[in-house]
């Protein structure tokens, strides 16, 4: 992947909007950091760490449905915000307000750029 610069100091070029399906999560590494970019249900695309905060699995191998991405491992649904709507396990990994941690994302002319410098 070339490196593009933006014009705000720390964003970064994370991937090509094309690559970006409907209802899929892309898995891409920008500066030694893990991130999975998807799109939610009106197209808008969202870059977060691609990491389940219940147990650290993939957010990229999830499914992207109805607006939300769902963990691969336990479904865990998380909404754009990367708030958990719907846990499908219950344990004591499972805290109270885990949230996946996420990053400003903006689509300029058909590439994703992400703020790296601060997560959301």
């Amino acid at each position: 992947m070339t490196h593009i610069s933006h014009q705000r100091k720390g964003w970064e070029l994370v991937c090509q909007s094309a690559e970006v399906g409907k209802e899929t999560a892309l898995g891409c590494v920008v500066q030694d950091r893990q991130l999975v970019v998807w799109r939610d249900a009106e197209g808008d695309v969202h870059v977060w760490r691609d990491h389940c905060p219940h147990r650290g699995a993939e957010l990229s191998r999830g499914r992207v449905t109805g607006g939300l991405i769902a963990c691969p491992e336990h479904g865990w649904r998380f909404d754009v915000n990367g708030q958990v709507v719907r846990r499908l396990t219950t344990s004591n990994a499972c805290l109270e307000g885990a949230r996946a941690m996420t990053y400003d994302a903006e689509e300029i002319d058909g590439a994703v750029w992400a703020c790296l410098d601060r997560m959301v």
